[in-house]
């Protein structure tokens, strides 16, 4: 599978985003459960892998914050 390219977008003054298609998600959430974040890692490359909402539910950073 060759990877996607997507294009960098401004977000406000001082930040960036990729915008990730809807249908992804979709896929990613009917296979696995709700998403509500992303992991990124950033070295020689930037990874990004989606967080299940269960997870976050048990991490304790975060765990205030879900809903």
């Amino acid at each position: 599978m060759s990877p996607l390219v997507k294009k960098i977008i401004d977000v406000g003054k001082t930040s960036k985003g990729v915008i990730i298609p809807h249908a992804w998600l979709d896929f990613l959430e009917d296979k696995y459960g709700s998403i509500d974040a992303v992991s990124m890692e950033v070295s020689d490359k930037l990874v990004i892998r989606p967080i299940l909402k269960e997870a976050l539910k048990n991490h304790p950073k975060t765990s205030q914050t879900i809903t």
